[in-house]
Formats: C-alpha cells, sequence, structure tokens
C-alpha cells in the first residue's frame, strides 16, 4: 500500500550560512482535501459543461494525474547546486 509524502525538508547551504526548513504535508493534506470536498461541485458542473467539447474528459484526467502524482512524490530526492550555493529537497 503507498501512503501520501508526510513531511519535506527544504534545505540550502552557501558561504554565509546553511539553514533547512521542514514542511509538515500532514497538517496540509487535510486543509487540501477539505479545499477539494468544497469546490466539488464547482468541479463536477465545469466537467458536465465542458464534457461535449472533449475538454471535461481532459479536466477529469487532469486532476486524476495531479492527485497521482502528489501520492507519488514520497522518496523524491531533488539536489542542485552551483558555484555559491546548495539546494537539497527531500520528501518523506
Amino acid at each position: 500500500m503507498s501512503w501520501p509524502p508526510m513531511l519535506m525538508h527544504v534545505k540550502v547551504k552557501n558561504k554565509e550560512n546553511d539553514f533547512g526548513i521542514w514542511l509538515p504535508f500532514f497538517l496540509l493534506i487535510p486543509v487540501l482535501a477539505a479545499i477539494l470536498i468544497v469546490l466539488s461541485p464547482l468541479i463536477f458542473i465545469l466537467i458536465l459543461v465542458t464534457w461535449p467539447g472533449g475538454w471535461g474528459r481532459w479536466a477529469l484526467n487532469a486532476l486524476w494525474a495531479a492527485i497521482c502524482s502528489f501520492w507519488a512524490m514520497r522518496g523524491l530526492e531533488v539536489d542542485v547546486e552551483n558555484a555559491k550555493e546548495r539546494v537539497r529537497v527531500s520528501v518523506f
């Protein structure tokens, strides 16, 4: 079973300072779910209105792809470095 990401750690390191910040996704998930529930009637009406033109199916697939992409983000690590600074993003 796949679990959604719970934490993101962003770390920035350069010559002057070194800092990191933890972003708790587990606090954002209920807020995003509430927003999705509140907006679901509008999303449903939008999909019904645009379905005959073909855009409704695309919108529905895009919404599902965004949810699946967020869910699959667990384990992502991005490390970007240049001559002066380094940025590392880890998703747990």
